[in-house]
């Protein structure tokens, strides 16, 4: 059986952090996204596929040709019609029998998508939502066979089982797909392939038991770091140089060539990445996630947040609830309030549009190589654009 990881999407939503990097190849606790998903399940199949397009070839250059010297990896660019449908009707021609479908991008259960594969015939993995008004909507049948799909309903008589985008399906479907039209949006939609089978008798629901996190904003980096830091269950050292004086609670994963100056406290679960260099006299708490080759220097506070690879943090700073790209420079006595008075959720705004994190607390998200001036002040739940800069004492707050 082949595993189909959907990775072809620019990931708008997530900017600025997507910008210079593909979503799924976003990095927490010292692994891509889709690392997290792949590597507890590539022996169960003989073959892993990406469906790429946007900066395709970064995936060819991170993974190679072969999955931890096992599995063989191909890549197919994507240049049908737009949309998940269109992604699955790239694969004619370069696939045959039955293939799992999961997206690069959103943070899965193993045991889930396993379950999936073993499923008998045509199905979706779905889990309950909160807010099943933004996902398509599945009704069943008190045996789990699917009676309908509805996508975005208003009305709660449909329930709130929503597909979570991992599917099973074999070679057969791609004559089907072929027929169908694009939506009024231009895209090839996978819930009118679905619908289809549905209406034949042919499909199935499979509850997802496990976790599931979609990576659609930057925040949600929050969320999978909670979920995978957070998980932690064993402090592991791989051979970390930690001076006298410091002090480690909870669970704390240390790469090779980790340093821990003086008077460091970490309240953990927090990872810290390869030849990082942390103090002295640094504080640490939170499901922290801290890139390779970062420097978090003297009297630094680092609270619940995810620090790309090679990002500097001068003296002297607070960095809370907030997401930083690769190779960002954060100048002494930056603070990043993470809070409101009024205590209300914090909103960000995306594509032009002031969108609710959910969030009481939420920092900043600082785009790859930006740097901060000193002293600089950021208000919650702003974003710093990818080579952007702040001047000394600035104040941002739009």
């Amino acid at each position: 059986m082949k595993l189909v990881v959907m990775a072809a999407g620019k990931g708008s939503r997530m900017y600025p952090l997507s910008q210079t990097v593909p979503k799924p190849l976003l990095k927490v606790a010292g692994k891509t996204l889709v690392e997290h998903n792949i590597d507890p399940i590539y022996t169960h199949f003989d073959e892993i596929i990406f469906i790429v397009k946007y900066k395709h070839e970064m995936f060819r250059e991170y993974f190679g040709n072969i999955w931890n010297d096992e599995v063989p990896i191909k890549y197919i660019i994507q240049e049908t019609a737009p949309g998940t449908g269109g992604a699955i009707l790239a694969l004619k021609g370069h696939i045959s029998g039955e293939f799992v479908v999961i997206s690069g991008d959103d943070l899965y259960d193993s045991e889930d998508i396993l379950r999936l594969s073993k499923n008998n015939g045509y199905a979706t993995l779905c889990k309950p939502v909160k807010n099943p008004e933004e996902y398509g909507i599945f009704y069943t049948d008190e045996n789990g066979k699917a009676k309908g799909i509805v996508e975005k309903p208003t009305d709660t008589k449909y329930g709130n089982l929503a597909s979570i985008g991992s599917h099973k399906f074999d070679d057969a479907i791609f004559e089907e797909l072929e027929q169908i039209p694009l939506s009024p949006r231009g895209e090839l939609e996978i819930t009118d392939l679905i619908d289809i089978y549905i209406q034949q008798g042919k499909y199935h629901v499979i509850t997802a038991e496990g976790r599931w996190i979609p990576a659609g904003y930057p925040w949600n980096l929050l969320d999978i770091c909670g979920e995978i830091v957070g998980n932690f269950e064993n402090t592991i050292d791989r051979g970390a140089d930690i001076e006298p004086n410091v002090y480690m609670h909870g669970d704390v994963y240390l790469d090779e060539g980790v340093i821990l100056k003086s008077g460091t406290y970490i309240e953990g679960n927090v990872y810290i990445g390869k030849n990082s260099v942390i103090g002295p006299n640094v504080s640490i708490r939170g499901n922290t996630s801290i890139g390779k080759n970062c420097l978090i220097r003297q009297g630094n506070e680092i609270k619940n947040s995810v620090i790309s690879d090679n990002t500097n943090i001068s003296h002297l700073c607070y960095v809370g609830d907030s997401v930083l790209g690769n190779h960002v420079k954060i100048g002494g006595g930056t603070k990043t309030a993470n809070w409101r008075h009024d205590d209300a959720h914090i909103k960000v705004k995306v594509k032009g549009e002031l969108i609710d994190t959910g969030r009481r607390k939420m920092g900043a998200i600082i785009g790859d190589n930006t740097h901060t001036g000193i002293n600089t002040s950021i208000y919650p739940g702003r974003i710093l654009p990818n080579d952007s800069t702040t001047l000394p004492g600035e104040n941002v707050q739009k």
